[in-house]
């Protein structure tokens, strides 16, 4: 009689531990899993976007008036005397 509650209390050890594992599990893959986040919705309303449109300032009132001058003293390049440069 000893023997056979000896096996009896191991199996039902058994038992519980696995009963308890399974629990244990099932609260570990719970935490895990991410819960659904409420996602913000975007109303998109049409907007009126500007239309282009001309200015007074923008047509064309004849040929741009620049002096010929300017543009020369702007493009030239003032000479300077290096030392490589100067002749032996």
């Amino acid at each position: 009689m000893n023997r056979n509650v000896t096996i009896i209390v191991i199996i039902l050890i058994i038992v519980l531990l696995a009963a308890y594992l399974v629990w244990l599990r099932g609260r570990f893959i719970a935490t895990q899993t991410p819960s659904p986040e409420p996602q913000a919705s975007v109303i998109v309303s049409p907007s009126l976007s500007p239309s282009p449109s001309a200015s007074a300032s923008a047509s064309p009132s004849g040929s741009p008036k620049a002096s010929p001058s300017a543009s020369a003293v702007a493009t030239a390049k003032p000479k300077s005397a290096s030392p490589s440069a100067t002749p032996r």
